[in-house]
């Protein structure tokens, strides 16, 4: 058997032999190095693929976004061009509520996110457009109900006929497109955060998690709060206006606050084990980080709740010593977002206090919710 000749010297590659070789390498390398996607929420029913969960780029909390009292459609429509204004007829009476309604792309039974708009603006709010982004990347759907509009009124701030709009929103989605029925999120912000609060107590068995930022906890006791600190309030009278009178001394006035609270509420949405993950400023003089802490305390099992003077030195806008550095729980904040403060986790509830006044941050909160519901 004839064997090949050794060549008597190994021949030196060529200049493009070696960029050949290079290239070879450098692919090679960069396959070895490729990162994973940062995340993935979850799959896309009926194939099993993971979807990457996308991250808002460029955009963190919505004091850094801007104009949260700024309500205009145009430019919803400038930045998302399949958004549509719609009008849902109520199921409860005559009214028609307007909404914003972006509709789902990709195949199968699509999650849907439930965007609620703040205490004094209504649904064109422009702070619910990242979110908007948001859903369109991830191929979601998205509705933003007016459920009443602002809360100055009887018929708006948590009535039986303002959480009946958000339920027909959903059903109104539910009809429109293929939704997945058992992945149906909440996220609101200030007047937002109560309602998604509000809504997961009022009806648990209809959403799969919740997000809640800077939100109130219980009516009286936000009113009481701006009689002592800032008596010229807007929200005084609102909050008389729409529960029937001073609630700290007409009765018919302190019940009606109290029913639209969620504080009534909160212990059907920790009964059905819903998640909710709650965010809140530590320096929010608007809505006093108590109110987060008491909506955690409602949720969490006994042993993980903050005690009354832990939560009166949070109505003072300081974390007590005892709670500083508690922070191992994962967030989902990213270096840049605010700094996390304090961060506790129990039963199926979040709790986190970070470095800021009266704001949202949009991720977290995100992807925290549907890491639940994986």
């Amino acid at each position: 058997m004839h064997r090949p000749l050794k060549s008597a010297a190994t021949p030196i590659p060529t200049t493009r032999a070696w960029v050949a070789i290079l290239v070879v390498q450098l692919l090679l390398l960069l396959s070895a190095c490729r990162a994973e996607p940062e995340a993935t929420g979850p799959g896309i029913p009926g194939t099993g693929d993971p979807v990457e969960f996308i991250r808002l780029e460029g955009i963190t909390t919505a004091n850094q976004y801007g104009g949260a009292l700024d309500e205009d459609l145009a430019r919803w429509q400038q930045e998302l061009p399949d958004i549509q204004d719609v009008r849902i007829p109520s199921s409860a009476d005559d009214h028609e509520q307007p909404a914003l309604w972006l509709p789902p792309e990709g195949e199968g039974a699509r999650p849907l996110l439930v965007v609620l708009h703040t205490w004094s603006t209504e649904y064109l709010q422009n702070i619910g457009i990242p979110f908007g982004h948001w859903a369109r990347d991830m191929g979601w759907a998205m509705i933003h109900p007016n459920f009443r509009g602002a809360n100055d009124n009887p018929d708006a701030t948590g009535s039986d006929l303002a959480v009946q709009d958000v339920i027909d929103a959903v059903d109104f989605a539910a009809d429109e497109a293929s939704i997945d029925e058992s992945r149906v999120y909440l996220i609101g912000f200030s007047g937002g955060g109560y309602k998604s609060l509000l809504m997961a107590g009022r009806h648990p068995d209809r959403f799969a998690a919740a997000a809640a930022w800077v939100p109130i906890h219980n009516l009286t006791d936000w009113y009481e709060h701006h009689v002592a600190t800032s008596p010229g309030a807007a929200y005084i009278e609102q909050i008389s206006q729409s529960c029937g009178g001073d609630p700290t001394a007409v009765e018919a006035a302190a019940e009606s606050c109290r029913e639209r609270s969620p504080s009534a509420h909160l212990d059907a949405a920790r009964d059905a084990g819903i998640p909710i993950y709650i965010g809140h400023g530590l320096s929010d003089d608007i809505v006093p980080p108590s109110h987060a802490a008491r909506a955690f305390n409602q949720l969490a099992d006994e042993g993980d709740r903050l005690d009354d003077s832990q939560i009166q030195a949070l109505t003072e806008y300081r974390l007590p010593d005892d709670l500083s550095g508690e922070t191992q729980a994962t967030t989902y904040f990213a270096d840049q977002d605010p700094e996390v403060l304090f961060a506790r986790e129990s039963a199926s509830a979040m709790l986190v206090l970070f470095e800021g006044e009266h704001d949202m941050v949009y991720h977290p909160g995100l992807e925290w919710m549907i890491r639940q519901t994986e």
